[in-house]
């Protein structure tokens, strides 16, 4: 068979049909590779979501137990205070007849003995003495307060 003996049209159609064919092909080997790169972003993103999502569950677990941390100095200092307040009442109640008593003695103090009125003042002396311990004692105690919640208020994340 001859070139000479194929007739235009039929070479026409054949080359159309050779064309389409080739066009076919390369737009299936297109869509094929769309597809494959659709894939893989797909999963990509279903990856990072995933990611995301533990992400988010750690943050929620880490929040949780700051919050935990927060509630637990909260009490702890709501009840040293209270501590505070009862330590302080009790002081200002343990001042006010401590102040009675020195009244009241100083009001009788023309009829004791010289050796009466000695031992007194070394009494009141010993009794102001631990009355002044105890004093810098709660006051160190409140300055321990004070300090450790300064600590936790700077130390919590902001």
């Amino acid at each position: 068979m001859n070139i000479s003996d194929l007739n235009p049209q039929s070479i026409v159609f054949k080359l159309i049909a050779i064309a389409i064919s080739i066009l076919i092909i390369v737009g299936t080997v297109y869509e094929a590779i769309n597809h494959y790169e659709n894939v893989g972003y797909q999963r990509r993103v279903s990856e990072e979501d995933v990611q995301r999502n533990k992400d988010l569950e750690l943050a929620a677990i880490q929040t949780r137990k700051l919050q935990s941390q927060l509630d637990e100095a909260q009490h702890e200092l709501s009840v040293t205070k209270q501590r505070l307040a009862t330590l302080s009442a009790n002081s200002v109640v343990l001042s006010n007849r401590l102040r009675d008593s020195i009244t009241q003695y100083n009001s009788g103090l023309s009829n004791y003995s010289k050796q009466a009125l000695i031992e007194r003042v070394n009494t009141l002396s010993n009794v102001f003495g631990e009355c002044t311990s105890q004093y810098t004692e709660v006051a160190a105690k409140a300055d321990t307060y004070a300090a450790d919640l300064k600590m936790m208020q700077d130390s919590w994340p902001k």
